[in-house]
């Protein structure tokens, strides 16, 4: 007797389950359209990592052809090999992989700085459209200087710490990042740029005699974000400036005719290399005149959200792009000479990546939701028609009960439109009362939406009804909305979300609101602290990697500039403003129970932010506890240690049950 589907009895998720999940991304068609090689980043327990491995795949059978550990893969623009990044003797290396050859080798060694330019600062590599060269980013061998006394660190530049965790030292080290190219057939490295200043963000000209970069080649490079768009001509080595009246350049992409590059940009001055309130915008640039052009901001296409991944269409004439908005990531175009965006794909979903085919203009890019994983899909822009190539949800769907978020719109005080998601309990019943944790997103500029998200999956499967929201500061619905808590952290913001847990009261009748918790990570690990110093509503909270003192943040973290970008300019004017929105000017106020989780090797948000709090909270004789993660950075991101993320997330749930479940008992 077979056994249907409906027949399975399905439990509810664990961290047991997350030791198996696996995450999808850098997709991409052959230059044919008939192979698909993606990375998988998966698990592994015993080595106490997160791991990528490569696949390829034949479409037309769905057969693997090949397999093996490493990452970024970028096909030949006219064969089937492949490049891709992977260790060899302990060194960093531009690999090749042939298809029809079965066989791969070492091409050269990339060697990273860790000076840190930005978020947005891409230490790419690309073919040349020619496949006779790979033009990659890399510090020079000579300029990597281990550390031989970790007594004596002498420090004389300003922007001198490291993003921290993940082995890296927690100072940087003097070596600049450069733009490299190697021939695919001797296997020479040869420097393009050299000197003082670092280059990023690397893109071909067609005719593979030039390269787009970019690069902070102002006074003070430490001291700004004023990153501009330049090109090298490979022969003579000229370099090109193409733009100088823009706050920050990110991501050149070059026109399939050499007649333009497209590039994002924002216009501030005084920017932030973390997250900044003002929105991307999508230029193109003649590279004749330089004449800079706005396409998203146009007469016909006033685009007002944040743009990202920008792609040139094979024909020249259209940019497609991805975009945030209310929750959802798609995929926009516009076209050249003017018009609205167009959307193309993307619904109640969010795509983090795409690829273009230049051969066939099909859409390779993959997408999550709130309950499945990241899977990639194939989209025909002529049919308009999308199908799923992998399934790696599967399993989980198939086993493990996953719950749907609901989207809600509320008014906040002023009357402002503000949107959220909420999630039930995995075991609901109609007849019952249950916890609610209010979950809250960093940036501040980030926006929550339709993603998988485990935290908030094992939160429900534990019991808990999961709210989460997109307080104004959130990116998706504006730039006046995005710039709503400039000035103001946990002024408006804070309102839209005790605005946001009295709807979800008052329209779910099973939530429970004396049982209330709170947390979030980074700027929700700021928000959490705040929360608790303005209301006593929950009962429970976990702050992780959270700000408590803006005063000491200024002058500790790694973005020094974020309090610049966010208090209108020097902090050293502005210390009134930084400690009135400083959670912990009100610690008095605190009676919740607070669980404070921190990387102990956090530059972004130091450490120190953590015990500021805790010895606060402990002295105020409130109950608190702090668990610090040794060699952790910020943010928990995938390549950081498993155990100690499995960790964290026993100890979210336990804190919970201790003060919102036990003690009701």
């Amino acid at each position: 007797m077979m056994i249907q589907e409906q027949d399975i009895v399905k439990q509810t998720l664990t961290i047991a389950d997350l030791q198996d999940l696996c995450m999808v991304s850098g997709a991409s068609l052959s230059a044919d359209g008939k192979l698909l090689v993606y990375v998988t980043t998966k698990v592994v327990m015993e080595e106490n990592a997160h791991k990528d491995f490569i696949t390829i795949i034949e479409l037309s059978t769905k057969k693997e052809i090949s397999g093996w550990e490493g990452s970024a893969p970028q096909w030949s623009p006219i064969s089937n090999e492949v490049a891709y990044l992977a260790d060899h003797n302990g060194v960093g290396y531009l690999w090749i992989y042939s298809v029809g050859q079965n066989k791969k080798w070492p091409v050269a060694p990339v060697y990273e700085s860790h000076y840190f330019m930005g978020h947005l600062a891409v230490k790419n590599f690309a073919w040349s459209p020619n496949a006779q060269l790979i033009a990659y980013v890399s510090a020079d061998a000579s300029s990597i200087v281990e550390t031989t006394n970790d007594n004596v660190k002498v420090i004389d530049r300003l922007l001198y710490k490291t993003k921290g965790g993940r082995g890296r030292p927690l100072v940087t080290d003097e070596a600049r990042s450069h733009v490299w190219i190697v021939d695919v057939n001797t296997g020479e490295p040869k420097l393009i740029t050299d000197g003082k200043y670092n280059e990023h963000s690397i893109s071909w000209s067609p005719d593979s005699t030039q390269l787009a970069f970019v690069s902070n080649r102002s006074a003070n490079p430490d001291n700004n974000q004023l990153h501009d768009l330049w090109s090298v001509d490979l022969m003579s080595g000229n370099i090109t400036r193409y733009t100088d009246n823009f706050g920050t350049v990110y991501q050149p992409a070059w026109s399939p005719d050499g007649k333009y590059i497209a590039f994002l940009a924002t216009l501030n001055k005084v920017s932030t290399n973390d997250s900044p309130a003002e929105n991307t915008q999508l230029y193109i640039i003649a590279c004749g005149d330089k004449t800079a052009f706005c396409l998203s901001q146009s007469p016909g296409c006033l685009f007002d959200r944040r743009i990202e991944q920008i792609s040139w269409h094979p024909q020249g004439d259209e940019v497609y792009f991805t975009a945030g908005s209310e929750g959802t990531t798609a995929i926009y175009k516009v076209g050249i000479n003017g018009g609205d965006a167009e959307h193309i794909k993307g619904e109640d979903c969010h795509i983090l990546e795409y690829t273009i085919n230049q051969a066939t203009g099909t859409i390779c890019f993959i997408s999550t939701d709130t309950t499945h994983l990241t899977e990639i899909f194939l989209h025909d822009v002529n049919t308009k028609v999308s199908h799923q190539v992998t399934n790696y949800s599967g399993r989980l769907l198939q086993h493990c009960k996953i719950q749907e978020a609901t989207t809600l719109w509320f008014k906040s005080f002023d009357n402002t439109d503000v949107q959220g998601w909420l999630i039930k309990p995995a075991s609901f019943d109609l007849t019952k009362k249950y916890p609610l944790v209010l979950v809250i997103h960093g940036g501040p500029h980030n926006m929550f939406g339709y993603e998988f998200e485990e935290r908030m999956q094992l939160l429900s499967a534990n019991g808990y009804g999961v709210l989460f929201l997109n307080p104004r500061g959130s990116s998706g619905y504006g730039q006046a909305f995005s710039n709503g808590c400039v000035l103001n952290w946990g002024g408006g913001d804070y309102k839209d979300l005790m605005a946001g847990v009295d709807a979800a009261i008052e329209n779910n009748g099973w939530i429970d609101a004396g049982r209330l918790g709170v947390t979030g990570q980074s700027y929700g690990g700021f928000m959490t602290n705040w929360i608790i110093t303005q209301t006593n509503r929950f009962k429970a909270a976990v702050v992780d990697g959270g700000i408590s003192n803006l005063v000491s943040f200024a002058g500790t973290s790694l973005y020094h500039s974020l309090m610049e970008s966010e208090f209108n300019g020097s902090v050293y004017d502005n210390f009134s403003l930084l400690w009135q929105w400083s959670p912990l000017r009100n610690v008095k106020n605190v009676t919740t129970p607070t669980l404070i989780v921190h990387g102990q090797a956090d530059n972004e948000v130091p450490l120190s932010q953590a015990e500021e709090m805790y010895i606060a909270l402990k002295k105020m004789g409130v109950e608190s506890t702090m668990v610090q993660y040794v060699g952790e950075g910020h943010g928990w991101r995938p390549d950081l240690k498993p155990h100690n993320r499995y960790d964290l997330l026993q100890r979210t749930i336990n804190w919970f049950d201790k003060y919102l479940v036990e003690a009701q008992l």
